[in-house]
Protein backbone atom coordinates (compact mmCIF):
# COMPACT_ATOMS: atom_id res chain seq x y z
CA UNK A 1 0.00 0.00 0.00
CA UNK A 2 1.33 3.40 -0.99
CA UNK A 3 0.50 4.97 2.38
CA UNK A 4 2.60 2.36 4.14
CA UNK A 5 5.60 3.15 1.93
CA UNK A 6 5.22 6.87 2.57
CA UNK A 7 5.15 6.30 6.33
CA UNK A 8 8.13 3.94 6.22
CA UNK A 9 10.18 6.44 4.24
CA UNK A 10 9.19 9.34 6.48
CA UNK A 11 10.02 7.44 9.65
CA UNK A 12 13.41 6.27 8.43
CA UNK A 13 14.57 9.34 6.52
CA UNK A 14 13.08 12.19 8.57
CA UNK A 15 11.49 11.43 11.93
CA UNK A 16 13.96 9.07 13.58
CA UNK A 17 17.00 10.96 12.19
CA UNK A 18 15.56 14.13 13.69
CA UNK A 19 15.26 12.62 17.16
CA UNK A 20 18.72 11.10 16.87
CA UNK A 21 20.04 14.59 16.14
CA UNK A 22 18.73 15.77 19.52
CA UNK A 23 21.15 13.55 21.44
CA UNK A 24 23.29 15.54 23.86
CA UNK A 25 26.75 13.98 23.70
CA UNK A 26 28.22 16.46 26.18
CA UNK A 27 25.88 16.31 29.16
CA UNK A 28 23.94 13.15 28.38
CA UNK A 29 20.32 12.54 27.53
CA UNK A 30 18.67 14.59 24.80
CA UNK A 31 18.38 18.33 24.31
CA UNK A 32 15.46 19.87 26.17
CA UNK A 33 14.22 22.24 23.48
CA UNK A 34 14.20 23.04 19.77
CA UNK A 35 12.07 26.08 18.96
CA UNK A 36 9.60 26.55 16.12
CA UNK A 37 12.27 28.44 14.16
CA UNK A 38 14.64 25.46 14.62
CA UNK A 39 16.85 27.16 17.16
CA UNK A 40 18.42 24.71 19.58
CA UNK A 41 18.57 25.45 23.31
CA UNK A 42 21.37 23.26 24.68
CA UNK A 43 20.91 24.74 28.16
CA UNK A 44 17.19 23.93 28.38
CA UNK A 45 16.16 21.61 31.24
CA UNK A 46 15.40 17.94 30.62
CA UNK A 47 12.22 16.30 31.84
CA UNK A 48 12.09 12.85 33.37
CA UNK A 49 8.98 12.02 31.36
CA UNK A 50 10.54 12.92 28.04
CA UNK A 51 13.90 11.28 28.73
CA UNK A 52 11.98 8.09 29.58
CA UNK A 53 10.09 8.39 26.32
CA UNK A 54 13.37 8.66 24.43
CA UNK A 55 14.46 5.42 26.10
CA UNK A 56 11.26 3.69 25.02
CA UNK A 57 11.41 5.14 21.50
CA UNK A 58 14.87 3.99 20.60
CA UNK A 59 14.52 0.67 22.41
CA UNK A 60 11.32 -0.11 20.53
CA UNK A 61 12.73 1.17 17.24
CA UNK A 62 15.74 -1.11 17.61
CA UNK A 63 13.56 -4.05 18.58
CA UNK A 64 11.46 -3.46 15.46
CA UNK A 65 14.11 -2.56 12.87
CA UNK A 66 17.42 -3.75 14.34
CA UNK A 67 19.44 -0.71 13.25
CA UNK A 68 22.56 -0.28 15.38
CA UNK A 69 22.16 3.50 15.65
CA UNK A 70 18.87 3.02 17.50
CA UNK A 71 20.50 0.61 19.94
CA UNK A 72 23.28 3.11 20.62
CA UNK A 73 20.72 5.86 21.25
CA UNK A 74 18.81 3.56 23.60
CA UNK A 75 22.05 2.79 25.47
CA UNK A 76 22.66 6.54 25.75
CA UNK A 77 19.17 7.17 27.13
CA UNK A 78 19.52 4.30 29.59
CA UNK A 79 22.78 5.64 30.99
CA UNK A 80 21.21 9.07 31.49
CA UNK A 81 18.28 7.60 33.37
CA UNK A 82 20.44 5.64 35.82
CA UNK A 83 23.31 8.13 36.17
CA UNK A 84 21.27 11.35 36.28
CA UNK A 85 17.51 10.95 36.65
CA UNK A 86 17.55 8.17 39.23
CA UNK A 87 17.45 9.24 42.88
CA UNK A 88 20.18 7.09 44.45
CA UNK A 89 18.99 7.82 47.99
CA UNK A 90 15.20 7.49 47.86
CA UNK A 91 14.57 5.75 44.54
CA UNK A 92 12.50 6.84 41.58
CA UNK A 93 13.27 9.42 38.91
CA UNK A 94 13.22 13.19 39.26
CA UNK A 95 10.66 15.29 37.45
CA UNK A 96 13.17 17.76 35.99
CA UNK A 97 16.93 18.23 35.79
CA UNK A 98 18.95 21.03 34.22
CA UNK A 99 20.94 20.65 31.02
CA UNK A 100 23.93 19.29 32.93
CA UNK A 101 21.83 16.84 34.90
CA UNK A 102 21.49 18.63 38.24
CA UNK A 103 18.02 18.16 39.81
CA UNK A 104 15.72 21.16 39.37
CA UNK A 105 12.37 19.71 40.46
CA UNK A 106 12.78 16.74 42.80
CA UNK A 107 9.16 15.59 42.95
CA UNK A 108 8.28 11.96 42.32
CA UNK A 109 5.21 11.84 40.10
CA UNK A 110 3.60 8.51 39.26
CA UNK A 111 3.17 9.74 35.68
CA UNK A 112 6.94 10.10 35.31
CA UNK A 113 7.68 6.84 37.16
CA UNK A 114 5.24 5.09 34.81
CA UNK A 115 7.11 6.25 31.73
CA UNK A 116 10.37 5.21 33.33
CA UNK A 117 8.93 1.69 33.77
CA UNK A 118 7.70 1.82 30.17
CA UNK A 119 11.15 2.74 28.88
CA UNK A 120 13.13 0.44 31.17
CA UNK A 121 10.99 -2.61 30.41
CA UNK A 122 11.34 -1.93 26.68
CA UNK A 123 15.10 -1.56 27.01
CA UNK A 124 15.21 -4.86 28.92
CA UNK A 125 13.91 -6.55 25.76
CA UNK A 126 16.87 -5.41 23.68
CA UNK A 127 19.49 -5.68 26.43
CA UNK A 128 18.43 -8.46 28.82
CA UNK A 129 21.91 -8.51 30.36
CA UNK A 130 21.43 -4.99 31.73
CA UNK A 131 19.86 -4.06 35.08
CA UNK A 132 16.93 -2.38 33.32
CA UNK A 133 14.35 -4.94 34.41
CA UNK A 134 15.51 -4.73 38.02
CA UNK A 135 15.12 -0.96 38.01
CA UNK A 136 11.68 -1.30 36.45
CA UNK A 137 10.72 -3.70 39.25
CA UNK A 138 12.05 -1.26 41.85
CA UNK A 139 9.80 1.45 40.44
CA UNK A 140 6.82 -0.89 40.46
CA UNK A 141 7.42 -1.70 44.14
CA UNK A 142 7.92 1.97 45.03
CA UNK A 143 4.62 2.89 43.37
CA UNK A 144 2.77 0.08 45.11
CA UNK A 145 4.30 0.97 48.48
CA UNK A 146 3.76 4.72 48.36
CA UNK A 147 1.07 5.48 45.79
CA UNK A 148 -1.58 2.78 45.96
CA UNK A 149 -4.42 3.70 48.32
CA UNK A 150 -6.36 0.57 49.42
CA UNK A 151 -9.16 2.74 50.81
CA UNK A 152 -9.97 4.73 47.66
CA UNK A 153 -8.53 2.04 45.33
CA UNK A 154 -6.73 4.74 43.34
CA UNK A 155 -3.09 5.66 42.98
CA UNK A 156 -1.99 8.89 44.63
CA UNK A 157 -0.08 10.81 42.01
CA UNK A 158 2.47 13.29 43.33
CA UNK A 159 5.11 13.07 46.07
CA UNK A 160 8.14 14.98 47.27
CA UNK A 161 11.64 13.55 47.01
CA UNK A 162 11.23 11.30 50.05
CA UNK A 163 7.86 9.97 48.78
CA UNK A 164 5.67 12.05 51.05
CA UNK A 165 2.35 12.81 49.34
CA UNK A 166 1.84 16.39 48.19
CA UNK A 167 -0.85 18.37 46.33
CA UNK A 168 -0.89 17.99 42.56
CA UNK A 169 1.20 20.50 40.62
CA UNK A 170 1.78 18.53 37.39
CA UNK A 171 -0.36 16.62 34.86
CA UNK A 172 -3.68 17.77 36.44
CA UNK A 173 -5.61 21.02 36.16
CA UNK A 174 -5.26 23.57 38.94
CA UNK A 175 -8.60 22.59 40.50
CA UNK A 176 -7.80 21.99 44.18
CA UNK A 177 -10.39 19.20 44.38
CA UNK A 178 -8.52 16.99 41.93
CA UNK A 179 -7.10 13.87 43.57
CA UNK A 180 -6.94 11.38 40.69
CA UNK A 181 -6.52 11.77 36.93
CA UNK A 182 -7.37 9.40 34.11
CA UNK A 183 -4.14 10.43 32.38
CA UNK A 184 -1.86 9.14 35.14
CA UNK A 185 -3.84 5.93 35.66
CA UNK A 186 -3.85 5.24 31.90
CA UNK A 187 -0.09 5.50 31.59
CA UNK A 188 0.46 3.51 34.76
CA UNK A 189 -1.58 0.73 33.16
CA UNK A 190 0.43 1.10 29.95
CA UNK A 191 3.67 0.80 31.93
CA UNK A 192 2.51 -2.19 33.97
CA UNK A 193 1.39 -3.91 30.77
CA UNK A 194 4.80 -3.48 29.16
CA UNK A 195 6.51 -4.63 32.34
CA UNK A 196 4.34 -7.74 32.36
CA UNK A 197 5.56 -8.67 28.88
CA UNK A 198 9.08 -9.15 30.28
CA UNK A 199 8.13 -10.07 33.86
CA UNK A 200 4.89 -12.13 33.94
CA UNK A 201 4.39 -11.76 37.68
CA UNK A 202 1.03 -12.76 39.21
CA UNK A 203 0.93 -9.86 41.67
CA UNK A 204 1.59 -7.46 38.80
CA UNK A 205 -1.21 -9.08 36.80
CA UNK A 206 -3.60 -8.51 39.71
CA UNK A 207 -2.68 -4.82 39.70
CA UNK A 208 -3.26 -4.65 35.95
CA UNK A 209 -6.70 -6.17 36.42
CA UNK A 210 -7.40 -3.71 39.21
CA UNK A 211 -6.52 -0.76 36.94
CA UNK A 212 -8.74 -2.14 34.19
CA UNK A 213 -11.58 -2.40 36.69
CA UNK A 214 -11.03 1.24 37.69
CA UNK A 215 -11.55 2.19 34.07
CA UNK A 216 -14.78 0.26 33.71
CA UNK A 217 -16.28 1.20 37.09
CA UNK A 218 -14.92 4.65 37.97
CA UNK A 219 -13.47 6.37 34.92
CA UNK A 220 -15.78 5.39 32.06
CA UNK A 221 -19.06 7.29 31.75
CA UNK A 222 -22.04 5.32 30.37
CA UNK A 223 -22.53 7.99 27.70
CA UNK A 224 -19.40 6.62 26.02
CA UNK A 225 -16.44 8.71 27.18
CA UNK A 226 -13.90 8.79 30.02
CA UNK A 227 -14.18 11.33 32.79
CA UNK A 228 -10.80 12.99 33.26
CA UNK A 229 -10.32 14.29 36.81
CA UNK A 230 -11.75 13.12 40.12
CA UNK A 231 -11.94 13.97 43.81
CA UNK A 232 -11.00 11.51 46.55
CA UNK A 233 -14.34 9.71 46.17
CA UNK A 234 -13.99 9.31 42.41
CA UNK A 235 -16.55 11.99 41.68
CA UNK A 236 -15.83 13.80 38.42
CA UNK A 237 -14.82 17.40 39.11
CA UNK A 238 -14.74 18.74 35.53
CA UNK A 239 -17.16 18.17 32.60
CA UNK A 240 -14.36 17.74 30.08
CA UNK A 241 -14.27 15.09 27.35
CA UNK A 242 -10.70 14.62 26.10
CA UNK A 243 -10.92 13.04 22.68
CA UNK A 244 -7.16 12.50 22.45
CA UNK A 245 -7.00 10.59 25.71
CA UNK A 246 -10.18 8.66 24.95
CA UNK A 247 -9.10 7.42 21.52
CA UNK A 248 -5.68 6.55 22.97
CA UNK A 249 -7.38 4.68 25.81
CA UNK A 250 -9.50 2.73 23.34
CA UNK A 251 -6.53 0.98 21.76
CA UNK A 252 -4.13 0.90 24.71
CA UNK A 253 -6.58 -1.03 26.89
CA UNK A 254 -7.18 -3.50 24.08
CA UNK A 255 -3.41 -3.91 23.87
CA UNK A 256 -3.36 -4.75 27.56
CA UNK A 257 -5.93 -7.48 26.91
CA UNK A 258 -3.72 -8.91 24.15
CA UNK A 259 -0.72 -9.20 26.46
CA UNK A 260 -2.40 -10.13 29.74
CA UNK A 261 -4.74 -13.05 30.32
CA UNK A 262 -7.56 -11.75 32.50
CA UNK A 263 -10.92 -13.23 33.45
CA UNK A 264 -13.53 -13.46 30.71
CA UNK A 265 -16.05 -11.18 32.42
CA UNK A 266 -13.61 -8.29 32.81
CA UNK A 267 -12.25 -8.91 29.32
CA UNK A 268 -15.73 -8.42 27.87
CA UNK A 269 -16.39 -5.31 30.00
CA UNK A 270 -13.17 -3.71 28.79
CA UNK A 271 -13.77 -4.59 25.13
CA UNK A 272 -17.29 -3.17 25.30
CA UNK A 273 -15.88 -0.01 26.87
CA UNK A 274 -13.11 0.46 24.30
CA UNK A 275 -15.55 -0.08 21.43
CA UNK A 276 -17.83 2.57 22.95
CA UNK A 277 -14.91 4.99 23.34
CA UNK A 278 -13.90 4.62 19.70
CA UNK A 279 -17.50 5.10 18.56
CA UNK A 280 -17.96 8.19 20.75
CA UNK A 281 -14.75 9.77 19.45
CA UNK A 282 -15.70 9.02 15.86
CA UNK A 283 -19.19 10.45 16.25
CA UNK A 284 -18.35 13.50 18.38
CA UNK A 285 -14.63 14.21 18.12
CA UNK A 286 -14.15 14.56 14.37
CA UNK A 287 -14.81 17.95 12.79
CA UNK A 288 -16.35 18.46 9.35
CA UNK A 289 -12.95 18.17 7.63
CA UNK A 290 -11.88 14.99 9.40
CA UNK A 291 -9.65 16.32 12.19
CA UNK A 292 -9.91 15.01 15.74
CA UNK A 293 -10.51 18.06 17.91
CA UNK A 294 -8.82 18.49 21.27
CA UNK A 295 -11.57 18.35 23.86
CA UNK A 296 -15.05 19.43 24.88
CA UNK A 297 -15.69 21.25 28.15
CA UNK A 298 -19.41 21.26 28.67
CA UNK A 299 -20.88 23.12 25.69
CA UNK A 300 -17.51 24.60 24.69
CA UNK A 301 -15.51 22.83 22.00
CA UNK A 302 -11.75 23.33 21.88
CA UNK A 303 -11.18 22.80 18.17
CA UNK A 304 -7.41 23.09 18.38
CA UNK A 305 -5.63 20.29 16.54
CA UNK A 306 -2.77 18.87 18.61
CA UNK A 307 0.00 16.69 17.18
CA UNK A 308 -0.35 13.86 19.68
CA UNK A 309 -4.15 13.82 19.48
CA UNK A 310 -4.00 13.31 15.72
CA UNK A 311 -1.33 10.61 16.01
CA UNK A 312 -3.37 8.68 18.59
CA UNK A 313 -6.61 9.23 16.66
CA UNK A 314 -5.17 7.56 13.56
CA UNK A 315 -4.04 4.50 15.52
CA UNK A 316 -7.27 4.33 17.52
CA UNK A 317 -9.60 4.70 14.53
CA UNK A 318 -7.68 2.17 12.49
CA UNK A 319 -7.63 -0.19 15.46
CA UNK A 320 -11.41 0.21 15.76
CA UNK A 321 -11.71 -0.78 12.10
CA UNK A 322 -9.56 -3.85 12.70
CA UNK A 323 -11.67 -4.85 15.69
CA UNK A 324 -15.09 -4.18 14.17
CA UNK A 325 -14.68 -4.36 10.41
CA UNK A 326 -16.43 -0.98 10.15
CA UNK A 327 -14.96 0.63 7.03
CA UNK A 328 -15.98 4.10 8.20
CA UNK A 329 -13.29 3.92 10.89
CA UNK A 330 -10.70 2.98 8.30
CA UNK A 331 -11.81 5.79 6.01
CA UNK A 332 -11.52 8.31 8.86
CA UNK A 333 -8.04 7.08 9.81
CA UNK A 334 -6.72 7.27 6.25
CA UNK A 335 -8.22 10.73 5.81
CA UNK A 336 -6.49 11.87 8.98
CA UNK A 337 -3.16 10.50 7.75
CA UNK A 338 -3.58 12.67 4.65
CA UNK A 339 -4.38 15.75 6.75
CA UNK A 340 -1.36 15.16 8.97
CA UNK A 341 0.90 14.83 5.93
CA UNK A 342 -0.39 18.11 4.55
CA UNK A 343 -0.42 20.14 7.76
CA UNK A 344 1.65 18.68 10.59
CA UNK A 345 4.73 17.15 8.97
CA UNK A 346 7.30 19.95 8.77
CA UNK A 347 9.03 19.89 5.38
CA UNK A 348 12.00 21.90 6.62
CA UNK A 349 15.24 19.91 6.93
CA UNK A 350 16.14 19.19 10.55
CA UNK A 351 12.58 19.20 11.82
CA UNK A 352 9.74 16.78 12.56
CA UNK A 353 6.05 17.67 13.19
CA UNK A 354 4.55 21.00 14.14
CA UNK A 355 2.72 20.99 17.47
CA UNK A 356 -0.72 22.59 16.97
CA UNK A 357 -3.19 24.09 14.54
CA UNK A 358 -5.94 26.52 15.51
CA UNK A 359 -9.67 26.03 14.86
CA UNK A 360 -9.18 27.39 11.33
CA UNK A 361 -6.40 24.86 10.68
CA UNK A 362 -3.72 27.56 10.75
CA UNK A 363 -0.38 26.84 12.34
CA UNK A 364 -0.20 28.03 15.94
CA UNK A 365 3.29 29.32 16.59
CA UNK A 366 5.32 32.22 17.85
CA UNK A 367 7.02 31.91 14.47
CA UNK A 368 3.81 33.26 12.88
CA UNK A 369 3.16 35.65 15.78
CA UNK A 370 -0.36 34.39 16.39
CA UNK A 371 0.12 31.73 19.03
CA UNK A 372 -1.18 32.06 22.57
CA UNK A 373 1.56 29.88 24.05
CA UNK A 374 5.04 28.86 23.08
CA UNK A 375 5.20 26.29 20.31
CA UNK A 376 8.25 24.10 19.82
CA UNK A 377 9.34 21.23 17.63
CA UNK A 378 10.80 19.58 20.72
CA UNK A 379 10.54 20.31 24.45
CA UNK A 380 9.80 18.61 27.78
CA UNK A 381 6.32 17.63 26.53
CA UNK A 382 6.79 17.29 22.78
CA UNK A 383 9.05 14.40 21.91
CA UNK A 384 9.25 11.17 19.91
CA UNK A 385 6.79 9.02 21.86
CA UNK A 386 3.52 9.75 20.03
CA UNK A 387 4.86 10.28 16.52
CA UNK A 388 7.34 7.38 16.37
CA UNK A 389 4.74 5.07 17.91
CA UNK A 390 2.22 6.28 15.32
CA UNK A 391 4.54 5.33 12.47
CA UNK A 392 5.50 1.95 13.90
CA UNK A 393 1.92 1.03 14.77
CA UNK A 394 0.47 2.09 11.43
CA UNK A 395 3.19 0.45 9.35
CA UNK A 396 2.47 -2.80 11.18
CA UNK A 397 -1.30 -2.45 10.94
CA UNK A 398 -1.31 -1.51 7.26
CA UNK A 399 0.87 -4.53 6.56
CA UNK A 400 -1.64 -6.77 8.34
CA UNK A 401 -4.44 -5.55 6.08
Amino acid sequence: MQIKLVLENQLMSKVLPFWLSQQDNVNGGFYGKLSIDLKSYPLAPKGGVMMSRFLWTFSHSYETMKKDEYKLAADHAYRFMLDTLWDMKYGGIFWLVDAEGKPVNLIKHVYAQSFAIYGLSEYAKINPDSDALEYAKKLYLLIEEHAYNPTTLGYEEEFDQVWKKKPLSQVASQNSKVRYTTNTHLHLLEAYTNLYTVWPNEALLEKIQHLLKLFTTRIFHPAGYCQQEFDQNWNSVIPEVSYGHDIETSWLLDETLEHCKINDELDKEVRDMTASLAAYCYENGLDETGWMINHADGSHLDQTKVWWVEAEAIIGLYHAFQQSGNLEYRKAALKLIQLVQQNFVDDRPGSEWYSRLDKNNQLLSVFLKNGNSEENISDIWKGPYHTVRFYLEMIKRLEEN
